[in-house]
């Protein structure tokens, strides 16, 4: 489904037309030097290089609200609790439990997530479209985050085993993986890797 732009936003995004009058500074320089053939022939110049900066500046500029737009954290206690009061109730007694590293841990967890502009960028280069929706890239987005929480906490589990403490290494990690895969929560290649 294509999302239609707002008339007002369009507008706002579209870059005006170049105005005919000169500029302070134009007028300025024409003043100090008015035979100067060189500033009639570096004037379209100017204006070219003008437009490519402006350009620029544009899509820096769509890049930083893109990003501004990924990374914007939405307070959960501002929203309307939709949930079963029993199952909200239960889940206050949960997280009543923590410990401080676990309280830590878990917050973490809430505020992670992937940028909706690297999976979209992802998604494409997989599917070979453009053409990603939004709610396609927020499932993705979800199940990847599941996976790595997955792998996570396995590799805390094999830490665990092997009696050790402090933060995750990344032999743990590979072992994580590896039990995953035996499992089968991770999904096998369909075609063969090119490169090894």
């Amino acid at each position: 489904m294509k999302q239609s732009k707002d008339p007002f936003e369009a507008a706002f995004e579209e870059s005006p037309p170049e105005s005919p009058v000169e500029t302070e500074a134009e007028a300025e320089a024409e003043r100090q030097n008015p035979r100067s053939s060189s500033s009639v022939v570096a004037q379209p110049q100017k204006v070219s290089k003008n437009k490519e900066k402006e350009k620029e500046k544009e899509k820096e500029k769509e890049e930083e609200e893109e990003e501004e737009e990924d990374n914007m954290d939405v307070e959960l206690a501002k929203l309307p609790s939709s949930g079963d009061p029993h199952k909200m109730a239960k889940m206050q007694a949960i997280l009543s439990q923590f410990t401080e590293d676990q309280m830590s841990r878990y917050e973490s967890f809430r505020r992670a997530g992937f940028q909706k502009a690297n999976m979209k960028r992802l998604l494409a280069s997989i599917t070979g479209t453009q053409k990603i929706s939004v709610p396609i890239t927020i499932v993705v987005s979800g199940i990847a985050k599941l996976f790595v929480g997955e792998v996570a906490e396995t590799a805390r589990i094999v830490m665990k085993e092997r009696k050790e403490s402090g933060p995750i290494r990344p032999c743990h990690l590979r072992e994580a993986y590896r039990r995953l895969k035996l499992e089968g929560k991770v999904f096998k290649r369909s075609a063969s890797r090119l490169f090894r």
